[in-house]
This record gives C-alpha cells, sequence and structure tokens, in this order.
C-alpha cells in the first residue's frame, strides 16, 4: 500500500470517527434534555419534591433522609458491574434499569391520599429510595458507555457543552412550573392575578388545589423521563473489548491495589462528607425561615444556573487544558466560601444569596465536570466502569452519613455577639469550614497531565491581558 492510500485511509477513519462523535453527543444532548427535565422536577434535590415534603410537614430528621437517600443511591452503582459482567453490550440493561426508576415517580402524588401525613413523607422516602437507587445503577452502566464513546482528550469540554444545554432548557421548565404551582398560594400580585383571570381559572388556582397539581407535575415529570429514553436507545455503542476472564470479586478490589485510587477516594470522602453537612436544609431554609417563595428560589437557582452556563466553557477548556485536581482546587476555594454568605440571612434580608447564587453556580458547573472526569482520568483502561462505581458508592456513603448526622444532631441556634444564628446556619458554618479542609487530601492525589495553581493562573491572566491589548 503506498503513501497515498494510507493518507486516504487515515482521513477516513478520522471522519468515520468525527461523525460518531457528532451523533454521539447529538443523542446524548437529545435525551439528556429529557433526562434534565425530569430531574428538575421529580428526582431528589429537586425543589418541587422539597415543596411536596412541606405539604406533608417534614421535620429536619426527614429532610436529612431525604437528602440521603440521593447519596445511598450510589452504593447501587456497583451493581452495574455485576450486571454488565457477562454482557456483550450495555445499553438494553442501562435503558430498562433507568426506565423502572423514572416510571415509579410517576406514584409519588399518592402521598397525599393518606391519612396520616407520617405515612404519606415515608410512603415518599420509600418510593424516592428505589428510584434513586435504579437511576444511579443505570448512570454507572451508562458512564461506562459513554466513556468508550468519548475521548478523553475531549471529555472536559463534551461535558460542559452538554450540560451547558441540558440545564438552561430544564431551568425553562422549572420556571414555568414553580410560577403556575404559586398561583394557588393565597397571597398573589397584580400579574399573577391577571394570568389567572387571562385564564379564566379562577375556580382551579386556589390554595386547596396546590398538591392535586403538584401529583400531576410528577406525573407530567416521568413521562418525559421515559420518553428520552427512546432516545438514549439511538446513542451508538462501541462492542465491548475483549479482556481477561476475571472474577467478579477481582473486577471489585481491582480499583484498591490502585494506590492513587485509594487516594483519589480519601479526598472524595472528605469532600462529600463537607457537602453533605447542611444539604438538606438549604431548600427548607429557603422556604421556611427566609420565607422566599417557590418563584424566589427559582429566581435563585436562575442566577445560579446563569453562571453555569456562562462558565461551563471555561471549565471544560480549563479542565482539558491543566487537569482535574488544578480545577478542583478552585472549586473547593469557592465552595466553602458560599455556605459561609448564608449567615447573613434572615428573613426579608436575603439579597447576599444572588451574590452567593452566582459564585456557586460557577463553583457547581466545575466541580460537576470533575467529579464525572475526574475517576475517568485516574482509572486504568477498560476499568472506567468499575472505578466509577466503586468511587461513586463510597463517596455517596460518606455524604449519606454527614446529612444522617446533620438531622440527628440537629443544634439549636446560636449567639455570637449581637447575630443569632438559626441552626441551619450553625451546619451551613461547619460545612464550609469542612470544605476548605478538603484541600489537604486533594494534594496528595496523583494527575498525569496537571498543570500547578499558580501556574495555571498565571496562564489564564495572561491570555486575558493579552485579548485586553488586541482589542
Amino acid at each position: 500500500m503506498n503513501n497515498m492510500s494510507i493518507k486516504k485511509m487515515r482521513n477516513i477513519d478520522k471522519k468515520q470517527k468525527h461523525s460518531r462523535l457528532r451523533i454521539s453527543f447529538q443523542t446524548s444532548v437529545t435525551e439528556g434534555i429529557f433526562a434534565q427535565i425530569y430531574g428538575n422536577l421529580s428526582a431528589i434535590g429537586s425543589s418541587f419534591i422539597v415543596k411536596l415534603m412541606v405539604i406533608l410537614g417534614a421535620s429536619p430528621m426527614h429532610y436529612s433522609l431525604l437528602s440521603a437517600i440521593g447519596q445511598v443511591s450510589a452504593l447501587w452503582q456497583p451493581l452495574g458491574i455485576a450486571i454488565t459482567h457477562k454482557l456483550k453490550e450495555r445499553k438494553s440493561a442501562c435503558i430498562k434499569i433507568t426506565a423502572i426508576g423514572r416510571f415509579l415517580t410517576i406514584f409519588l402524588g399518592l402521598s397525599l391520599l393518606f391519612n396520616n401525613h407520617l405515612q404519606g413523607i415515608w410512603f415518599v422516602l420509600i418510593l424516592l429510595f428505589f428510584s434513586a437507587g435504579l437511576q444511579s445503577l443505570g448512570a454507572n452502566i451508562w458512564i461506562a458507555w459513554i466513556s468508550d464513546l468519548i475521548p478523553l482528550s475531549i471529555r472536559g469540554r463534551f461535558f460542559s457543552r452538554r450540560n451547558q444545554i441540558l440545564i438552561g432548557i430544564g431551568l425553562i421548565v422549572s420556571y414555568i412550573v414553580s410560577f403556575h404551582i404559586d398561583l394557588f398560594e393565597s397571597a398573589k400580585g397584580a400579574f399573577k392575578l391577571g394570568y389567572i383571570k387571562l385564564l379564566r381559572a379562577e375556580k382551579f388556582f386556589l390554595p386547596q388545589n396546590q398538591p392535586l397539581f403538584l401529583a400531576g407535575v410528577f406525573v407530567f415529570a416521568s413521562l418525559i423521563g421515559l420518553i428520552g429514553l427512546f432516545f438514549l436507545n439511538r446513542q451508538p455503542e462501541r462492542p465491548l473489548r475483549p479482556v481477561p476472564e476475571q472474577r467478579l470479586r477481582e473486577r471489585y478490589s481491582a480499583p484498591f491495589k490502585d494506590k492513587n485510587f485509594r487516594l483519589l477516594s480519601v479526598f472524595g470522602i472528605w469532600w462529600m462528607l463537607a457537602i453533605g453537612v447542611g444539604s438538606p436544609f438549604w431548600g427548607p431554609f429557603m422556604m421556611k425561615k427566609l420565607s422566599m417563595s417557590l418563584f424566589e428560589i427559582q429566581i435563585y437557582n436562575t442566577l445560579s444556573v446563569f453562571s453555569s452556563l456562562l462558565s461551563y466553557q471555561f471549565w471544560g477548556r480549563f479542565i482539558d487544558k491543566n487537569g482535574n485536581k488544578t480545577a478542583m482546587q478552585i472549586c473547593i476555594a469557592l465552595g466553602g466560601l458560599n455556605p459561609m454568605l448564608w449567615l447573613f440571612t434572615s428573613a426579608g434580608n436575603y439579597s447576599i444569596l444572588w451574590l452567593e447564587a452566582l459564585s456557586s453556580g460557577f463553583m457547581w458547573a466545575g466541580a460537576g465536570i470533575i467529579t464525572t472526569n475526574f475517576i475517568l482520568s485516574v482509572a486504568e483502561k477498560g476499568k472506567e466502569q468499575v472505578y466509577s462505581g466503586i468511587y461513586g458508592a463510597i463517596t455517596g456513603l460518606a455524604m449519606m452519613f454527614s446529612t444522617l448526622a446533620c438531622g440527628i444532631f440537629y443544634p439549636s441556634s446560636l449567639t455570637i455577639g449581637k447575630k443569632i444564628l438559626e441552626p441551619e446556619q450553625v451546619i451551613f458554618g461547619v460545612g464550609g469550614i469542612m470544605r476548605w479542609l478538603s484541600f489537604i487530601p486533594l494534594f496528595f492525589v496523583v494527575e498525569k497531565r496537571t498543570v500547578p495553581l499558580p501556574q495555571a493562573l498565571v496562564s489564564l491572566f495572561q491570555k486575558k491581558t493579552n485579548r485586553s491589548l488586541k482589542k
């Protein structure tokens, strides 16, 4: 074969790779839109789930359990390795398991039918335990599937661009739904009254009808989530590479023989412990202590998402160029600061949260990509699924522990000089300090392609200065 033929073959191969990546990205974004809408409306962490818990009269301990369930679901991830251990393809298993998890949330509204609200709360918690667990299991299979399709060199940009699109659309839908849920509240402004009159729905938007509407939201969300799986089915999948026959126990134990995985796990455990401190109480604190409406909470979320959308492109390039470890150091610095800003809020005085939302959105955009990408960057080739599953289970268990601890050891208010801190604010402050301390375990993690933070920042500011001079 002459040189011209070799070049042609290489060009054809490059075109095929680009075509496969383009199809993978387009399909991933399409199904991701449906998944994002579903998650915003009906998954743990959704303000609509919190609203349901408020209506049912949940206690601080119940909010801790709700948050803990979101983390204990990570313990289901290693099951994905067992399920796909001898399968020739992963797509079917991923879709079927995820479908069951999303279908379960269609029944969340039934919790409102219980005469005893405490029984209704436990119904929600049990339902979400199985729903979140099954979806976490499906996510573990998906991450192995997608890591085979997307090269490591562009993974940061792939996830950043995908998240940028999904979060923007999810926010719009959440805004529309939260606006309509707030129409049922007794206090309505002129605009809301005018809108209700325009719809000729004065008899529908009454406080007693709000729970019924919320139940309908969960049905709608579940159906949207299931529709998204039809698009996920179109996602291409590479044939699984043949690997040496290995016992399942050996596959599970392999990551622990990797010193760098153990070091990353120590960091992940500490970071998730810190994140879990206060996590059950952000939404309830806004609604109950700051007296913020659901619509105001969506404004907060909008600022956070807007900041995330603007920063995803930055994070994708920064991570691909400087490494996950360097990017995580920036996230830790901001991550510790954000909870501290909540200490300066009170009912009717929470303007500082708009600034915190921008900072938090920027930080979580980076942390979200890093969480997915970091473990994949240190995993041995072909073992991404088991590394990701074990890491997710370990760190999820850590966050579950701290979220439960928040409810069990719920503190009293604290007086500092003339400032009285609510119990939640005491917890937020402790969480912020714990986040900053995670710098210590991160220091020992080794990442092959990483640039020291000072060097990365100097390079970043030099580029900005050069651009300004050119202008």
